[in-house]
């Protein structure tokens, strides 16, 4: 099969400097003069010329209109043969070549700086650099420079026409995948910059990637096309845009063999009426997808596609382009001339009792097979299941014979959770139709939707949105967003960085914006951290040993880890760590963890703490990631989900059953698992530290022998297995050492304590306590338990010291103002009241 030969060729560039300019003079001539002949005509009171006069302007303004339409549209590609690409040049694009011709035979310098400076005359590359945050006329001065600093020598012509064919044929290219009519300047200046040297060379002056100026370029040729068409082209994320205003109905096909469907009206929508209104049809990403609903539509056994994915993935965008390529005439011959009709279920079952259910079901479906032209669209088609009603079972059980039988074409969609509950089970759902998984578009194409829909939104609003703050919002929604797929997470947050900017009157909405609305919104630290973050990461250790008395090795751990996550080394795709904590009981496990939450996320209401001693069977798993069939959610994955920047803290790790430990090999590994409702949950954002008693003793005759921690940790480890699995040990950061505590620890650990509730004192009561050291020692001594370590602290500090002085504040002995004195006197604690 002969396939495309594309070459340029274009007589016009080769006229020389002064045959161009004579061409333009000579054209200039021709359109004053049909101007003047059409304005005497028109004015004339001549009969005989008035008309010539009309019919001349109406021949000037479509000529006018038209002015930068190439001979042939690009829509209209033959699939093959010789094709010359200077057909379907754009004539701004030719007169930039043109242009850039002329004064490089002039002047001679390098061809492609003045191409690109010549682009920078029309307004779509304008556009495109001022969505970079770039003054276009600083890139072009910068043009300038280059151009003067480089060598007069001028190429030969025979140079200069291979250079001008690869361009014209890389932007013949790019015009193609960006379905344009005309290969247009944006094209033009997209191919430059990925084989101009020099031109890239400058684009790296202002940080500009070919992969940012290719999606600047999109703005230019969306506004481009917007001006030039009145109230621009109708697109949203949802799919359908706006109401069905104005639409007309057409119900018999083009050979009228069908018939019309009016029940089917009554409780429906004709999304080929939609798209031919131009109010849908609008499709970026999901392109397999969509041919896979076509393949299985087309086919004559089981016509029939379940669309399945979350809310907000593009489900019903999908159909909408498959109602927009029917009026087009671009699908396959058992589709085409068909119209595309949604049936409300909600509508078909409201007020209606059993018969009269039926009859409407029965004279909707009598209707599509007597029209022989119609695609049935049912969204959320697990309502037919849904046992809620006695309707819903009424109309799955007569529409779902009436589908399997071959007769029409179906479409059906629904979301994850309702599949799993609903369809699923359902044998005769499941022959029926033929699942289609719709995933959420990548980064880059949502970064194309948004592009579309922040240009028609911009046109009722003060505030322009940079490329940069569409790219931040896609990022961060992607990464901290997950309760709804892309693009509508990235939509929901730009929207929200929108309404902050115009509540601040601000002229333009730039990414830092959007990361202030997200680090609002999450409570994470989004941006770098700044000179008052650094300084306490530098010195986290030091913070955190205000609060925990020794256990260097595992406070030097969470130091490196936290610094590496905040100056961006740290590795993608994983929590920002994962540390085992193994030690005796007591010791500070859990404390640093707290205080860890307090320091790094804000609160220790940031800490998601999981006692694993009640996951020791098989079955507490769902407990923790959730069950669908019983709509629980997960113990783990729904706290993490609401509040993805957390600290989760796993208690008594190893106590748990080998089913649920094999869930973090997943969770370390990957930074995420799905829950049982189907949703990914992100842990990239979290620190995850289990903590264990495993091997308590063996780790204090290890010290009692003088062992350094380092030789400890490593003969530790081995040990483990004997809990653990060596590939889940393998995934922890860092399996971090806890040593027994001294009495000389628990004392000042009494100390932190003792000097805590004062502050606490202080603050809500106004009341100044002090201890004398031999108080401290006392405390420290009731507190401790070689086997409890510290624990017992807290209860001794309560018994001792709080419960006396709970007696003296309500017996209004003490109050706001007074000082109080706490000693050991005959071995009692003795509260001296100094004013």
């Amino acid at each position: 099969m002969e396939s495309r030969q594309i070459y340029f060729k274009e007589p016009f560039l080769r006229l020389g400097v002064i045959g161009q300019s004579l061409v333009h003079v000579f054209r200039f001539a021709i359109t004053l003069v049909l101007v003047v002949a059409a304005f005497i005509f028109i004015l004339s009171k001549i009969p005989q010329l008035f008309w010539p006069g009309v019919l001349l302007a109406i021949f000037l303004g479509d000529a006018f209109v038209h002015q930068d339409a190439g001979k042939r549209e690009l829509i209209r590609l033959p699939s093959k043969g010789r094709i010359n690409a200077a057909d379907y040049l754009a004539p701004s694009s030719l007169d930039a070549i043109a242009t850039a011709l002329r004064k490089e035979q002039v002047l001679g310098g390098d061809y492609d700086l003045w191409l690109a400076k010549s682009l920078f005359d029309f307004p779509e590359v304008i556009w495109a650099f001022e969505r970079l945050d770039i003054e276009p006329a600083e890139v072009v001065q910068k043009i300038n420079d280059y151009l003067a600093r480089e060598p007069k020598a001028k190429l030969t012509r025979e140079e200069i026409d291979k250079r001008i064919d690869t361009v014209v044929l890389q932007a013949f290219a790019k015009s193609l995948d960006e379905v344009s009519n005309y290969v247009m300047p944006a094209d033009v200046m997209w191919a430059l910059s990925s084989m101009s040297e020099n031109f890239s060379k400058i684009l790296n002056l202002f940080n500009i990637t070919p992969t940012d100026l290719d999606e600047a370029l999109v703005f230019g040729r969306v506004k481009q096309t917007f001006k030039k068409r009145a109230g621009g082209i109708s697109i949203t994320i949802g799919g359908l845009a706006g109401q069905m205003t104005g639409v007309r109905h057409r119900t018999v096909n083009r050979a009228w063999t069908s018939r019309p469907t009016p029940t089917l009206d009554l409780f429906g929508s004709d999304f080929t009426d939609i798209a031919r209104a131009g109010q849908t049809g609008f499709l970026i990403g999901h392109e397999k997808v969509y041919e896979r609903m076509v393949n299985v539509l087309s086919r004559g056994n089981r016509p029939n596609a379940l669309l399945l994915g979350m809310p907000g993935v593009g489900k019903e965008t999908i159909v909408g382009h498959l109602a927009y390529m029917i009026t087009r005439d671009k699908v396959p011959l058992a589709l085409f001339d068909k119209r595309l009709v949604s049936l409300d279920v909600a509508a078909l079952t409201a007020n209606a009792d059993q018969p009269e259910l039926q009859r409407r079901i029965s004279q909707i479906f009598s209707e599509i097979r007597a029209a022989g032209n119609i695609i049935l669209y049912i969204p959320n088609i697990h309502n037919l299941s849904r046992t809620s009603g006695e309707h819903y079972l009424s109309a799955a059980n007569v529409v779902l014979p009436l589908i399997i039988s071959n007769d029409f074409p179906t479409i059906g969609t629904v979301g994850p959770q309702e599949f799993r509950e609903y369809i699923e089970k359902d044998s005769a759902f499941m022959d029926a139709f033929e699942v289609i998984r719709v995933e959420e578009i990548s980064e880059e194409e949502a970064v194309r939707v948004l592009i579309y829909d922040t240009l028609m939104s911009e046109k009722n609003r003060r505030t322009v949105i940079s490329l940069g703050a569409i790219k931040t919002a896609v990022s961060l929604s992607r990464k901290y967003f997950r309760e709804k797929p892309l693009p509508s997470s990235a939509s929901d947050l730009l929207r929200e960085a929108w309404a902050y900017a115009l509540d601040n009157k601000a002229k333009r909405l730039t990414s830092d914006m959007v990361i202030k609305i997200a680090e609002e919104k999450t409570n994470i630290p989004v941006r770098k951290a700044g000179k008052e973050e650094a300084a306490q990461l530098l010195n986290i250790e030091n913070l955190i040993h205000q609060r925990l008395v020794d256990q260097n090795e595992a406070v030097a751990a969470v130091g490196r880890s936290l610094r590496e996550y905040r100056s961006g080394l740290a590795r993608k795709g994983g929590p920002i760590a994962a540390f085992l904590f193994v030690g005796p009981t007591g010791v500070g496990k859990t404390e640093l963890a707290k205080i860890l939450a307090e320091l790094q996320f804000g609160s220790e209401d940031a800490m998601v703490r999981i006692d694993m001693s009640e996951y020791q069977d098989e079955s507490s798993y769902g407990r923790l990631i959730g069950t669908s069939g019983e709509n629980l959610g997960g113990m783990l994955t729904d706290p993490v989900r609401q509040k993805p920047y957390s600290l989760v803290l796993l208690d008594e790790f190893e106590k748990a059953h080998s089913d649920v430990l094999n869930l973090f090999l997943q969770i370390f590994d990957d930074g995420r698992v799905t829950d049982g409702m189907g949703r990914v949950v992100d842990f990239d954002n979290t620190i995850i530290i289990a903590t264990s008693n495993a091997h308590s003793t063996f780790i204090k005759a290890s010290i009692d022998e003088g062992k350094t921690m380092p030789v400890i940790a490593d003969e530790l480890k081995r040990k483990l297995v004997d809990y653990f699995k060596p590939e889940l040990l393998n995934r922890f950061s860092e399996v971090v050492v806890f040593k027994s505590l001294s009495e000389k620890d628990v004392e000042d650990i009494a100390k932190l304590q003792l000097n805590s509730l004062a502050r606490f004192l202080a603050e809500s009561q106004g009341i100044t306590l002090r201890f004398d050291d031999s108080a401290v020692k006392e405390v420290s001594r009731l507190g401790f338990d070689p086997a409890f370590g510290a624990r017992p602290l807290r209860e001794t500090i309560s018994k001792y010291i709080k419960a006396p002085l709970s007696n003296k504040i309500l017996a209004e002995e003490i109050r706001r103002g007074s000082e109080l004195a706490i000693s050991l006197e005959n071995g009692e604690f003795k509260f001296d009241i100094i004013k």
